[in-house]
């Protein structure tokens, strides 16, 4: 080989050398210290050859992460056996002369043996990998964090091909599916042999309609465990689509003691509903019993006067006629408050919405309460109301709500001079307003902001739950409407403010 051609390999390597990002080096396995390394090494991290190799054996301590060094002890008898040629890969981190470790991704081989055939040196190539090193850290913590939110949570992941139908659970989809996941074991087919029929369609549809709109899909359905328990599993998941696939990502969690808890609440409402309906029947009683005691005597004394006309052979037809008429408007007043008493009596949260004259609303409520308001010298009085005003909504939830404002004015106004009640309606375009208005100059401030919130009241002990309000409140909002207080009226003013129909706004 001519010195021509060495010199022009020697430009080569040089040129090669420099073009390399990776630092490359020889370290001298025998003495435990660098040899030599390129270029890049100092421009990197700072360090020039003299100062590597003044370290000497102490080059490891003085370079490599504490954590790291007895993994590459290992790496260096692991050399040792290696053939020449054959390459091992390492990651570790290494020291910058500033301070600070970088993640570096080494390729070692052997560069030179003994008379023996031992390992000398070592070549090796390290490409620094910090950045991705730190991304692969930070997504690996945050990986972490969310199993463990995942598990907290009790949630189970899932991955659902829309075409080819492939599915993947974790470990805690088969558990909150009363499945185990043993060899070969497939979630379609569990999931098939546990799922309700019902919500299998439901929920079906619900993924057909977020692939074809490209939205997020939440589901709902029932499952039963081998011993005959039904649980209740919510699914939550997103819809992703690119050339190659289409595909679902989710998370799903067992609800079992979630709906279990809802439906305790709920009765436990109901509870609460109908204690406060009988508080107020209690309270009523006695107004009642004269309401039906006073047509009761009408109708005594017409039958009394009768028989009277029947023994002394003075059939009238003309006072016949008049006796039978009196003792059938008694009767249908009769029948009437019964009729009231029997529908207040009912809960009516499942009766559906009917379109009903406000002015009926308010006269059958008043059925419970004139004669008791009377007896105390509370005086009630009704605004003239147009019968073509009319309301969308379930009858008997509207009249508990104005007979709890109505007992709740007659309560108030007891101490007062004036005891007085009147009730009213304003009609707008898409609501109407209600107004049960008494002879109270206001209710303070205080008293005002909490008057809404359950079991608050003002009453002294034993008369009042401090539900009236509340439960009242949460009747009107779920017909889209609002009870309030209105704080600009003279005297206090309690407003249900209701749509007309159910599909207006307020």
């Amino acid at each position: 080989m001519t010195q021509a051609s060495l010199n022009d390999q020697k430009h080569l390597l040089e040129k090669i050398n420099r073009a390399i990002p990776s630092s490359i080096y020889i370290y001298d396995v025998v003495a435990q210290s660098m040899v030599w390394f390129n270029e890049r090494v100092q421009a990197l991290y700072g360090y020039s050859v003299e100062e590597i190799r003044e370290m000497g054996s102490n080059y490891w301590t003085l370079t490599m992460h504490p954590d790291d060094i007895p993994y590459l002890a290992e790496s260096v008898k692991r050399v040792q056996n290696l053939k020449d040629g054959e390459v091992i890969e390492l990651e570790y981190r290494f020291k910058a002369r500033n301070g600070d470790y970088r993640w570096l991704s080494d390729r070692v081989t052997v560069f030179s043996r003994d008379d023996q055939g031992g390992v000398q040196s070592l070549l090796g190539i390290a490409t620094d990998i910090h950045d991705r090193k730190i991304n692969e850290l930070t997504l690996k913590k945050t990986i972490d964090k969310l199993n463990l939110s995942l598990g907290a949570a009790k949630m189970g992941t899932w991955e659902w091909d829309y075409d080819t139908r492939e599915t993947t659970w974790d470990d805690r989809m088969f558990q909150i599916h009363g499945a185990v996941n043993g060899p070969g074991a497939k979630p379609l087919e569990e999931l098939h042999k546990r799922i309700n029929l019902a919500d299998q369609a439901v929920s079906r549809q619900r993924f057909e309609e977020s692939a074809r709109t490209h939205q997020d899909v939440y589901t709902t359905y029932r499952v039963t465990f081998d011993n005959g328990e039904i649980h209740h599993i919510r699914c939550y998941g997103r819809y992703r689509i690119s050339e190659t696939e289409k595909k679902f990502y989710g998370v799903a969690w067992d609800s079992t003691e979630e709906i279990q808890t809802e439906r305790q609440m709920e009765e436990a409402r109901a509870t609460l509903i109908a204690s406060t309906k009988m508080a107020a029947l209690g309270e009523m009683s006695g107004g009642i019993a004269h309401e039906i005691n006073n047509p009761l005597t009408v109708i005594q004394a017409r039958a009394f006067q009768l028989t009277q006309m029947v023994d002394q052979g003075k059939a009238e037809p003309t006072k016949i006629k008049q006796a039978a008429e009196s003792i059938s408007r008694t009767a249908d007043k009769i029948a009437k408050i019964i009729k009231s008493l029997r529908s207040f009596s009912r809960e009516g949260t499942n009766d559906p919405f009917d379109v009903v004259q406000v002015k009926e609303i308010i006269n059958e409520t008043l059925e419970f309460c004139r004669t008791r308001f009377y007896n105390h010298g509370v005086e009630i009085d009704v605004e003239e109301i147009d019968e073509e005003i009319e309301i969308e909504c379930r009858l008997i939830q509207i009249e508990q709500v104005l007979l709890n404002l109505l007992n709740n004015s007659f309560d108030a106004v007891q101490h007062f001079e004036e005891k007085w009640i009147r009730v009213g309606v304003v009609a707008h375009d898409n609501f109407v307003d209600i107004k049960v208005m008494d002879s109270g100059k206001g209710i303070p401030a205080e008293h005002a902001e909490k008057m809404m919130l359950p079991f608050f009241t003002t009453k002294e002990v034993g008369k009042g739950t401090g539900l009236g309000l509340s439960i009242s409140s949460g009747i009107v909002k779920s017909h889209h409407g609002e009870l309030f207080l209105d704080k600009k009226a003279a005297n206090t003013t309690f407003v249900i403010r209701i749509p007309r129909l159910q599909e207006q706004p307020v």
